[in-house]
């Protein structure tokens, strides 16, 4: 027991143990929570009753027995020094108080125990002959009807007699009980003494009593607040803590362990509070966060004095702190124990208090959820609005949750629309092939007019899932239905036509606008200037159909700056980074979606990552780096299931077809030329898979078969107006296979088309059409032709290109006998190519590479010349790095690096980064 901390009530029941020494009696009531430490009191108290030599008689009352008649004065005769004529008048007493009917003669029943409850008391006052007498009994509060009407009748005897009540009880709802405890107090001889839960100092010195059993004891101050101070509370989280510290051995854990014997010993604290703190303890638990006295009395269906008696019962007992569980795992604990009709009972009532109270739709929705019911009309917005909020945190698989609940019961129609587009668009997130099953109800919905919100959703997933011929339909429906006054509804119209133009062409050819259909744009519509989509999806329908890039690049940032991922389909940040990308902005559109990746990473949306990873797969194989566009590429198929892509699935198989082809993986691509399904190439994404193959079957000589497939991409794409070069370059391969059949006037006609196409000038594909025009020209024209191809795929970034250019103008040098030109241009392809791993462009250079040659082609003096800045500068030049990439790498300024170049052009000799040689840098030497 904490002497220290109950030395004060101690001293009290001492007391009045002297006073009892002395010949007068007494009544100490000792009141305290459940587990406070009542019986440890008593334990002590006796042994003190007995060092002074007075009789002590014991007993302890139970709920099990309270229906048993004089149960509490049976075992306080039971162990009391009677004589044999006492002991067979005692046992003849009990028979007569336990009989349900009156002895013979005129006596009543009610005379009858009223006359045994005399002759016990004198009994027990005949045993003050032998010296005083202290009688102790535990948990009074369960006692028999009978025996505390003998302590009410002993207790007005005693006062001029040794004789010492002490009564531990502690608070529960008994009629009986508060009536006799009132008779008590009433009493002059009576004192109450209060046993509150052990403070902190207390809780400390009950740790320091079991240091020897748990040497290695959580901080105190901790594990009073977790419990209250209750000791039975403190000495389970020491055996938790002792558990999880003998298992882990090496070292104790810092702080207090709450496990299963905390868990058992909660339960043990509610059951032994009587049945009504018991339900109160459960409608609490059930109540959470919310819980008041006065809701719990509504929940119950009692009084509110009765709730706060609960509250008051479970505070002292320390479970509770201002009305509320201390731990969670006491909450979890009561909550556990509740039987599973009464949970549901509990939580469905709870939750139509907490609506009725106005409480927030996530605390309502909780309970509903738990109870599983939703039969009520006002759940469903209340499910819907808390799904909403769970978005907004992320927590996706909790909003599907609330939707497929209130999905499951909606009886309006145009609520259910609403809710299963929303729960189809979020499953979508985490599981596109999920959000398929919903497609049916969608096409009935939209059919039926029912979709009043967000007109976007279902046709969006529609197409996703290729349902091209009911997405059409969806669309004339919604052109019918829609309210053209209602400017947020155009607005989403609108942007529904935009993402079919850049993704779904066909869809539009099906599904024509019908004439005198407003604009957004048209009544500058708040809408219209502030979505995100419409500007995302503007930017990226700009760079295809060829008019501003500049200004699409600049509206594709602020989407970026302004937007994070969501939940839709249509979401804009996928249309501004392919904006960036197809822009040849590779430079801000690596940044950006890195940092995309990394939150879709962190926010676990599979959807998300997946597609993300297909735009980074599609940037790192612009910039020429197969193996990044491998790892990118496989990432995104991982990440979701084949099926899950819905058409999308060309984009990552045709990243990763074209990436095969390029590291001369052949027998892999082989595999990935099958693997489309047909309707794929009704989208953008089927442009890029029909591209890769063409590619593919180049590069294994299958020319027939490539130049169908490039001619087949080039024809749609002009159908569909996206014919960019820089989104596909088709011609530039299509005119390498018409070489390989001799076929030079058409390789010609299609490499210079590309270099006429729109916005071509300064770009990648026009570095690209170049080397294919050089090709297709005489000798002595190619290696002018290469070296301006060299510099704009160098600026842009792409060192695949770059090292194929290099190696065509190594090998033009060689046919023109410019040996040593040749073998330059041939050490930079191979280290260009090297960085690439593209073993077929080694095996080309080794013919060139095969002579040793050690002779510089520009005076060494100009190489020594370089200050340590300028060398930098033109060593990460001669390795491919763009501008920009060499800004960035050495933390100075794009203008600054113009400058040293420049410089090291005049000290060197030579005209450009082309004629820049690879050893400038000496060996060991940083270059970053």
């Amino acid at each position: 027991m904490e002497l220290a901390e109950r030395m004060g009530e101690l001293t009290q029941l001492r007391s009045m143990l002297s006073t009892c020494l002395a010949g007068e009696g007494g009544v100490a009531l000792v009141t305290g929570a459940v587990a406070c430490g009542k019986t440890s009191l008593m334990h002590v108290f006796a042994r003190d009753v007995k060092e002074s030599g007075a009789l002590f008689l014991h007993a302890s009352a139970s709920r099990a027995e309270q229906l048993l008649p004089l149960g509490v004065v049976g075992q306080l005769l039971h162990s009391a020094p009677l004589s044999a004529s006492q002991s067979q008048r005692s046992t003849r007493l009990i028979a007569e108080g336990v009989t349900e009917r009156p002895g013979q003669g005129t006596e009543t029943l009610e005379q009858q125990h009223a006359r045994v409850i005399h002759e016990f008391c004198t009994l027990l006052l005949d045993l003050t002959a032998q010296g005083p007498l202290v009688v102790g009994i535990d948990d009074v509060q369960y006692a028999d009807r009978l025996s505390l009407q003998f302590l009410s009748s002993l207790t007005r005897r005693l006062a001029a007699k040794p004789i010492l009540l002490v009564l531990n009880e502690w608070a529960v709802l008994e009629p009986a009980l508060d009536s006799f405890r009132a008779e008590l107090l009433s009493h002059s001889h009576c004192r109450r003494i209060r046993l509150g839960p052990l403070s902190p100092a207390g809780v400390a010195e009950l740790l320091a009593d079991h240091a020897d059993t748990w040497p290695s004891s959580p901080p105190h101050t901790a594990c009073a607040a977790i419990s209250g101070g209750n000791p039975l509370l403190i000495r389970a989280l020491l055996e938790d803590h002792a558990r999880v510290a003998g298992r882990i051995s090496a070292k104790a854990p810092a702080g207090p362990v709450v496990a299963d014997a905390f868990r058992e010993a909660v339960l043990v604290c509610v059951h032994r509070c009587g049945p009504d703190v018991l339900e109160g303890a459960q409608g609490l638990a059930v109540l959470g966060d919310a819980g008041t006295p006065a809701l719990l009395a509504r929940l119950l269906d009692i009084e509110p004095p009765q709730a706060d008696h609960v509250v008051e019962v479970l505070t002292m007992a320390g479970l509770l702190a201002d009305g509320h569980f201390r731990h969670p795992a006491a909450r979890a604990a009561v909550l556990d124990n509740i039987a599973g009709k009464d949970r549901t009972r509990l939580h469905r009532r709870a939750a139509e208090l907490l609506y009725q109270e106005g409480a927030q739709a996530t605390t309502v929705a909780a309970h509903l959820i738990t109870c599983n019911q939703t039969d009520a009309p006002w759940t469903v917005p209340v499910l819907r609005e808390a799904a909403e909020q769970a978005l907004l945190e992320d927590q996706v698989e909790q909003a599907v949750k609330l939707l497929k609940l209130a999905q499951r019961n909606c009886a309006d129609p145009r609520l259910r629309a609403a809710v299963t587009t929303l729960l189809a668009e979020v499953e979508w997130r985490l599981n596109p092939s999920a959000a398929a099953r919903l497609l049916p109800e969608l096409i009935t919905a939209v059919r039926n007019g029912l979709m009043a919100a967000d007109v976007t959703a279902p046709v969006g997933l529609l197409l996703w899932n290729g349902e091209l011929a009911h997405a059409s339909d969806a669309l004339n429906q919604l052109y019918a239905t829609v309210d053209r006054s209602d400017s947020q509804a155009v607005t989403d119209l609108h942007v529904l036509r935009l993402w079919a133009g850049c993704s779904y062409p066909e869809l539009l050819r099906r599904a024509p606008e019908p004439s005198g259909f407003p604009h957004p744009d048209d009544s500058l519509s708040e809408a219209a200037a502030t979505d995100m989509r419409l500007r995302a999806l503007t930017a990226f329908t700009t760079v295809l159909r060829q008019d501003n890039p500049a200004e699409a690049v600049t509206a594709a940032e602020q989407v970026l700056q302004s937007c994070h991922l969501g939940h839709a389909v249509m979401d804009p940040v996928i249309p501004a980074l392919l904006a960036l990308t197809y822009a040849d902005r590779l430079d801000k559109a690596a940044p950006w979606c890195d940092a995309l990746l990394a939150e879709a990473r962190s926010r676990h949306a599979p959807a998300w990552r997946a597609m993300l990873a297909v735009v980074r797969a599609e940037i790192a194989l612009r910039q020429g780096d197969p193996e990044a566009a491998e790892r990118h590429a496989r990432s995104a198929l991982g990440a979701i299931s084949d099926r899950s892509w819905g058409v999308g699935l060309g984009a990552p198989l045709g990243i990763l077809l074209q990436a095969m082809t390029s590291l001369g993986r052949h027998a892999e691509a082989e595999e990935l030329t099958r693997a489309a399904p047909p309707e794929v190439f009704q989208t953008r994404w089927g442009m890029l898979y029909l591209y890769a193959r063409g590619r593919y079957h180049l590069a294994v000589n299958r020319l027939q078969a490539g130049l169908s497939d490039l001619t087949t991409c080039g024809e749609l794409l002009a159908a569909w107006d996206m014919d960019l070069p820089g989104f596909v370059p088709w011609r530039a391969d299509a005119a390498r296979i018409q070489l390989r059949l001799g076929n030079v006037r058409q390789a010609r006609r299609l490499a210079e088309e590309q270099l006429t196409r729109p916005l071509t000038r300064g770009s990648r594909s026009h570095g690209i059409a170049l080397r294919t025009l050089a090709a297709c020209s005489e000798l002595k024209q190619r290696p002018h032709l290469l070296r301006k191809a060299a510099e704009e795929l160098q600026e842009q970034g792409d060192r695949l290109e770059l090292a194929e250019t290099l190696t065509d103008l190594s090998e033009a040098h060689y046919a023109l006998g410019e040996s040593d030109r040749a073998r330059m241009m041939a050490r930079r392809a191979w280290h260009v190519a090297t960085e690439c791993r593209t073993d077929a462009l080694r095996d080309r250079l080794s013919v060139c590479l095969a002579e040793e040659d050690t002779e510089p082609l520009i005076d060494t003096a100009g190489v020594t010349a370089l200050s340590d800045a300028e060398r930098r500068v033109a060593t990460l030049a001669a390795k491919g790095h763009t501008n920009r990439e060499i800004a960035r790498k050495l933390y100075i300024t794009v203008s600054t690096v113009e400058q040293h170049l420049t410089r090291a052009y005049r000290k060197l000799d030579v005209r450009s980064r082309v004629d820049l040689p690879v050893w400038l840098q000496p060996s060991g030497a940083a270059t970053t």
